[in-house]
């Protein structure tokens, strides 16, 4: 249900972009698409209003009750609670390895040739690599690129030489760009000197899969693999990897943020929700887990503004939240 209901807000957020070249049957498409980001973000949630929803079922028949009366440890039940989420985790992490990267990959391009557009971020795009700044105007969906400027440096930061091509694509055969219409002015020398050149092969570790990663997919929604190698790649380049970094510790610590919720979920019924009703349990459910994103997507960007560590950034909310549930639990009991 809940992934259904953002299935919806998708819909009609595109309906924004309504237009000839982007019609209707263009927009399913494009939610379909969107379908495994939808159910990998929603999964905490869904994990604990569902939690909230089972156990509050339980305790409106007395059945908790009558298992605590036994001798039935409050870990006891919440393990018991966990095993479904689990398997709800396993099939996240599925999603989010597998489906998630190439899907959004998918929706971004489909939504940008239907509407005609290239795949640039407004302003163009930039880049570096070691001494190198470059910039793109647009990058198609393709793969090629246009409008590339290049600006060289020595070691002393100093502007050596400029470069600007009109074109280039990538040969994959033999990894390397072709690019086309060159311009090329030296700095270096006392006078300033012009060189013109139609073709010239570029040899750079940047490819197309680097660039697709970087402008059509969010740090976020890249697998730990890709992340992994993101970072690894602008180490060697002296790049700032904070970005990335967060994006993999989100990943890496979104199984224990559900495990987190759920355990949530196990206090507030044995705790504050023990006698209300289901309606009430469920828009609980809500408030937790948009005060629990509200503070992810506060630290998030915090933490690249302040320099603290991403993974700080990610443990946070999930230490306050099990530091919530142990209160809870430590107070019914």
């Amino acid at each position: 249900g809940l992934v259904f209901l953002f299935v919806i807000f998708t819909f009609l957020d595109q309906m924004d972009d309504f237009r000839e070249g982007y019609d209707l049957v263009d927009i399913m498409r494009y939610v379909g698409y969107s379908a495994p980001r939808i159910f990998y973000e929603t999964l905490p949630f869904a994990a604990l209003i569902g939690c909230l929803a089972g156990l509050g079922l339980l305790a409106n028949t007395s059945e908790l009750i009558v298992m605590r009366s036994s001798g039935v440890s409050t870990w006891h039940i919440f393990w018991s609670a966990t095993k479904p989420a689990l398997i709800l985790i396993l099939v996240g992490i599925f999603i989010g390895e597998m489906l998630l990267p190439d899907f959004e990959r998918a929706a971004r391009t489909f939504k940008q040739n239907a509407k005609q557009d290239e795949i640039t971020p407004q302003g163009g795009f930039w880049f570096r690599e070691r001494d190198v700044y470059m910039h793109f105007n647009s990058v198609s969906s393709d793969g090629e690129l246009r409008e590339i400027h290049q600006y060289y440096l020595n070691d002393e930061k100093e502007l050596i030489k400029t470069l600007w091509a009109s074109y280039a694509k990538y040969n994959e055969e033999n990894s390397y760009w072709l690019m086309e219409n060159i311009r090329i002015t030296h700095l270096d020398s006392p006078t300033k000197r012009l060189e013109e050149r139609q073709q010239m092969t570029w040899r750079t570790e940047l490819t197309p899969k680097i660039l697709s990663a970087e402008i059509l997919v969010d740090p976020d929604k890249m697998s730990m693999r890709e992340l992994w190698g993101k970072i690894r790649y602008m180490n060697t380049q002296g790049l700032n990897t904070k970005k990335y970094e967060l994006g993999l510790w989100s990943k890496i610590m979104q199984p224990v943020a559900t495990l987190s919720l759920v355990f949530v979920a196990v206090a507030f019924v044995f705790g504050p929700l023990r006698e209300t009703t289901m309606g009430m349990r469920v828009v609980t459910g809500l408030i937790i887990g948009i005060l629990f994103k509200f503070v992810q997507d506060l630290l998030s960007p915090a933490s690249l503004v302040f320099g603290f560590s991403p993974f700080i950034a990610t443990l946070a909310p999930i230490l306050a939240c099990t530091f919530l549930g142990y209160l809870l639990i430590k107070r019914a009991n």
